[in-house]
């Protein structure tokens, strides 16, 4: 496509992305409720009780949803607890926009794009801006995700165990990449990972109000509000677990689905180049995730970044990227087409990068290229 043509589109999809966020008021700013309250009770044992911190949300005029985040994450929510209610969303949807730009200038050097290439690949991705509108936090998870990667392959291996050990926050977000340092034995990265995770513990236990025993009751409280938000919100499942879970199948064959999916994914993550393996790894973990929503489809950018700087070749580069981006906005009408638009991408894009079909066979050192 011509660069023209293709910055207007990406504009234009990131404007139909993001419009959605004036509304967000008359819908109770989505999800953000849940992370406010977070920040507002951490450093309690309000935070980890279920039934204390509804409570605390009933008795604040809030939603009362459980807060299914490690307890030490709440600390990242704490400033913007410190701010009004309303406030608080725009400031961090805010925060969220920069993370995404961020992300698109780490993620075009990464895979030899042009910055511009990088950024508005990323704000046009409906995805981000949808974790955006919602006060999700998807776009601070795929900037922690692209970090790593630029670290694991330039050879930081400590530095990237670090930028995972923060993506640890939310565990399924952190398991791909778990996943390819295991694989590819970068012990290094492991080990501060593991440091990691048990400094999430410790500082869960002051998140917690002192309790050490917090793991028990937020795996507790997890499992029953995953059961109830995935018959809350079947429409946005994008993974084959979670599309499997909404038919009259028996337990099991959903976590089947999702694990045969993964086990036909390692020899292309063990054998890959780096750069395609970490990419191709957390679409495989969206893909088969037990509890995948449409924005955290904000994790496919790496594999798109790998298609757009040549992993797949012309014509269906160009045919299966804008495809993708066509399709994802439709999204935000999943209440009327029961299946989103975005697993169709997600199944759509773990099918052509398993496949190995339209394979190009882009440079492994950093490249610039004009999309």
């Amino acid at each position: 496509m011509p660069w023209r043509r293709l910055r207007l589109w990406a504009i234009a999809l990131f404007g139909v992305g993001l419009a959605p966020i004036v509304a967000a008021p008359f819908y109770g700013f989505h999800d953000w409720p849940d992370f406010w309250a977070a920040g507002n009770v951490v450093g309690s044992a309000d935070l980890v009780d279920a039934v204390r911190f509804q409570a605390w949300q009933a008795a604040h005029g809030l939603p009362q949803i459980p807060f299914p985040y490690p307890p030490a994450a709440a600390f990242l929510l704490r400033p913007f607890a410190l701010l009004p209610f309303d406030v608080s969303f725009w400031v961090h949807a805010g925060v969220m926009l920069a993370c995404a730009v961020a992300a698109g200038r780490v993620g075009a050097r990464v895979f030899g794009l042009r910055t511009s290439v990088g950024v508005l690949s990323a704000l046009a991705w409906a995805p981000v801006t949808g974790a955006i509108v919602i006060g999700q936090n998807t776009p601070f998870a795929l900037l922690l995700a692209i970090l790593a990667i630029k670290a694991l392959v330039r050879g930081r291996d400590a530095v990237a165990g670090g930028w995972l050990a923060g993506l640890l926050y939310k565990p399924t977000l952190a398991a791909p990449l778990v996943g390819v340092l295991l694989l590819r034995r970068r012990w290094r990265a492991l080990v501060v990972v593991v440091a990691g995770a048990a400094a999430w513990y410790a500082v869960g236990v002051l998140a917690a109000g002192g309790d050490p025993g917090w793991p028990a009751t937020w795996l507790a409280t997890l499992r029953g509000w995953l059961a109830d938000d995935a018959i809350r919100n079947a429409d946005k499942a994008v993974s084959i677990t979670g599309l499997l879970a909404r038919l009259s199948v028996p337990d099991w064959l959903p976590f089947l689905g999702g694990v045969l999916l993964v086990i036909a994914a390692l020899p292309r993550v063990i054998h890959a180049p780096l750069r395609e393996a970490a990419a191709g790894a957390l679409l495989i973990g969206v893909a088969a995730s037990p509890h995948a929503w449409s924005y955290e489809a904000a994790l496919l950018l790496p594999i798109i970044w790998w298609a757009l700087a040549g992993g797949i070749v012309e014509p269906w580069r160009t045919r299966l990227v804008v495809a993708a981006y066509v399709l994802a906005p439709f999204w935000m009408v999943s209440r009327q087409t029961v299946v989103s638009a975005v697993a169709v991408v997600v199944l759509g894009a773990a099918a052509v990068w398993l496949s190995g079909r339209w394979r190009g066979t882009p440079a492994e050192a950093p490249r610039r290229s004009a999309a």
